[in-house]
């Protein structure tokens, strides 16, 4: 006598068959999307690059510029990236294609997050060092070459993201994750912006963003909040004493923060889920 399995209903929150299912259909369908946004992000920094070595005289290279051009790069794209991923949202007919994609809003929720928080900085972080790789060498080739008795090979070294440098006055490894930190709370703020706004949503939602910033910096100056304290958590160096008003400031700042925004998107997608 044969038996037949048989499956059991799906979870109606969360299905990994079913998010896999919506992944793949993601893919397939963002794929030229995302290849193309790569491939102008790779040539503007290939231009800014050409600049920056152009009139520097190839010094501008040093590790300290390569990680403000990384972080730089990666709060910009990022942005972008993140207010373009719900970009079906704007238009009706697109819209109903996306709502009706059979997934609860918890799954797009969960692969908005793999795709815009961690998917895209890695394949940016490839990106930044596939074009900084050969422009390090010609830097170095050429600077050795101008000046051969005050040129540091060791300034020059490869920024690679989240790796301990040597060279002097490289960023540290907690300021890194500190700055990554933040770009996801950007890029949960895009996200939540472009739900929320039906039209123009990624330039409302920068110029939102701006006065928020503003206004923050504001408070916090006539208030004498010091910057020490509200990055102690990334500091390479105890200026502050880390006690438990610290501890509670960075993480309503560093986790609450950006846990909030991310909550936020969430619950713009559901809103549009129910419209």
């Amino acid at each position: 006598m044969e038996f037949i399995p048989v499956r059991g209903p799906e979870s109606p929150t969360l299905s990994w068959p079913r998010w896999r299912r919506l992944a793949r259909a993601h893919w397939a369908e963002q794929r030229p999307q995302y290849l193309a946004h790569m491939l102008v992000s790779g040539m503007l920094y290939v231009a800014l690059l050409l600049f920056l070595l152009g009139v520097s005289g190839f010094a501008a290279f040093q590790t300290t510029v390569q990680a403000a051009l990384y972080f730089g790069g990666l709060f910009l794209t990022g942005f972008v990236f993140a207010g373009r991923y719900f970009g079906a949202m704007a238009q009706r007919e697109s819209a109903l294609l996306a709502l009706m994609r059979p997934a609860s809003a918890f799954e797009k929720w969960l692969l908005c997050i793999v795709v815009v928080a961690i998917a895209y900085p890695l394949a940016y972080s490839l990106l930044f060092l596939a074009i900084s790789w050969p422009a390090q060498q010609i830097a170095i080739a050429a600077r050795s070459a101008l000046e051969p008795q005050s040129f540091k090979p060791e300034d020059y070294a490869l920024f690679v993201p989240l790796l301990k440098m040597a060279a002097r006055q490289a960023m540290p490894v907690p300021q890194q994750t500190g700055w990554l930190v933040a770009v996801w709370a950007l890029q949960a703020f895009a996200v939540a912006g472009s739900l929320y706004y039906a039209r123009a949503s990624l330039l409302k939602t920068l110029a939102l963003g701006f006065a928020l910033f503003v206004l923050t910096a504001l408070l916090c100056s006539m208030a004498g909040v010091r910057g020490e304290v509200l990055s102690a958590w990334w500091s390479a160096r105890r200026s502050v004493p880390l006690d438990a008003a610290v501890h509670a400031v960075n993480a309503l700042l560093w986790i609450g923060l950006p846990a909030l925004l991310w909550l936020q998107a969430y619950v713009h997608l559901q809103e549009k889920e129910l419209l």
